[in-house]
């Protein structure tokens, strides 16, 4: 708290007063200069709020958003050479729903957030952009969004397009996934007909208990979805109420899968050629591209159209797979150069931060504001303007009359109440 002294002069006739001035504090202001900076800074841990950091600095909420958005206007960084491409889903009440990221997949860092990744809106954006610098970029990495496959012919000729393996493996287990859905409908369907039929025997209400495999497909499901190297097959057994307290292991859930449904073990030893297949070529695309032909013939033969949609798919994305196990150098988070695959794993732990920035403030309905705080909170060096902007620039005006504030009136006593 600063004391501000304020002299007057004692001459009637003259009414001179002088205030204290301080270099730190300017004209009618409550906060110090240095507290703007200190306000812009908070502003970097993407897990703090506004009214969270007003409250911290003792102001308002509006104060604080106003503050980040005079200093901060974060401009596109230079494509890379390798460039991941994704979407979000940031809720803001506008017309478009996803907006496009953009990551540097050497450094990690992002390269810029679009309003949306509908063509009306990355056509004239990536148009903008400096043919020279779009020639530059050699990989574009993304998921099987056929749009985002197209990028690659319209505007970066001179790149490949990658498919991350980490969505071609999420294909294959939501297709097993919806499996187990509908062979958990069926075994309940089952068990209601089994109750209906035995309802008709009795004036008693039965109640419909979890039969063996509802509790399998319920609880255990991980066992058929998860890889089989993940899958911790020591682990110890205890006694399991629905299977008469026997002690159960991993692998006897495991048979008691295969014997509720032969198909599952098929099913599953069907993923697993392509996990396999996923781990082995690493550096190697042209053995990856003769093995992607053998695990398509199988999957076309295997006999099951989850498999043969499969098949279909990787044929369409056959190239993008393979370039996917091209290696190339970037530096780790400690500062080592190593070799690695071409994914979207970063872009996968980057797209979280919007989603945690929504949850925290309760959603967003500023674009350029969320873009601007999104770049500067994953930016290593992002820098500030040097000269702010004026407020009426940055401050949202919404149209909407403000109500009355509906304080809590503190009722007054008088001397008779006392």
């Amino acid at each position: 708290k600063l004391k501000q002294k304020k002299w007057k002069c004692q001459n009637e006739n003259c009414n001179y007063f002088l205030t204290d001035q301080f270099s730190f504090v300017d004209k009618n202001r409550r906060v110090t200069n240095a507290t703007d900076i200190l306000i812009v800074q908070a502003f970097k841990d993407f897990n703090l709020s506004a009214r969270q950091i007003a409250k911290t600095f003792h102001i308002t909420d509006t104060y604080a958003l106003n503050t980040f958005d005079r200093y901060v206007d974060m401009p596109r960084l230079k494509l890379p050479f390798a460039l991941c491409i994704d979407e979000v889903n940031l809720s803001i009440p506008i017309k478009y729903k996803y907006a496009l990221i953009l990551q540097d997949f050497s450094t990690g860092e992002p390269v810029d957030m679009v309003i949306s990744r509908r063509k009306e809106i990355t056509e004239p954006y990536f148009a903008n952009i400096p043919r020279v610098e779009r020639y530059m970029v050699k990989y574009v990495i993304s998921d099987m969004y056929a749009p985002y496959q197209k990028y690659v012919d319209t505007y970066f000729p001179n790149a490949l397009p990658v498919v991350d393996s980490f969505h071609v493996i999420k294909l294959i287990t939501q297709k097993l996934n919806n499996y187990l859905v509908r062979l958990k409908r069926k075994f309940k369907e089952r068990d209601l007909r089994i109750l209906a039929e035995k309802q008709a025997h009795t004036y008693k209400k039965l109640i419909l208990r979890e039969s063996k495999e509802l509790y399998l497909l319920r609880t255990k499901r991980w066992i058929i979805l998860a890889n089989s190297d993940s899958i911790n097959y020591r682990a110890k057994a205890y006694r399991d109420p629905h299977f008469a307290h026997s002690y159960m292991y991993v692998s006897d859930y495991e048979n008691a899968f295969f014997e509720m449904d032969p198909n599952l073990k098929h099913l599953r030893d069907l993923k697993e050629i392509y996990v396999k297949f996923n781990k082995s070529y690493a550096g190697n695309p042209e053995g990856a591209r003769l093995e992607l032909e053998k695990v398509i013939d199988t999957y076309l033969k295997s006999g099951y159209a989850m498999f043969e949609e499969i098949a279909m798919a990787l044929k369409d994305y056959k190239g993008a797979i393979i370039n996917s196990f091209i290696l190339i150098e970037k530096m780790d988070k400690n500062g080592i150069q190593i070799k690695t695959r071409l994914s979207n794993g970063p872009m996968e732990s980057l797209n979280r931060v919007p989603k945690d920035m929504r949850r925290h403030a309760r959603g967003y309905r500023n674009f350029d504001h969320i873009r601007n705080r999104f770049l500067y909170a994953e930016r290593k060096n992002a820098a500030i303007l040097a000269v702010p902007k004026p407020i009426a620039e940055v401050h949202l005006k919404t149209g909407v009359k403000r109500g009355p504030y509906k304080k809590k009136r503190i009722p007054r006593f008088c001397v008779d109440d006392i």
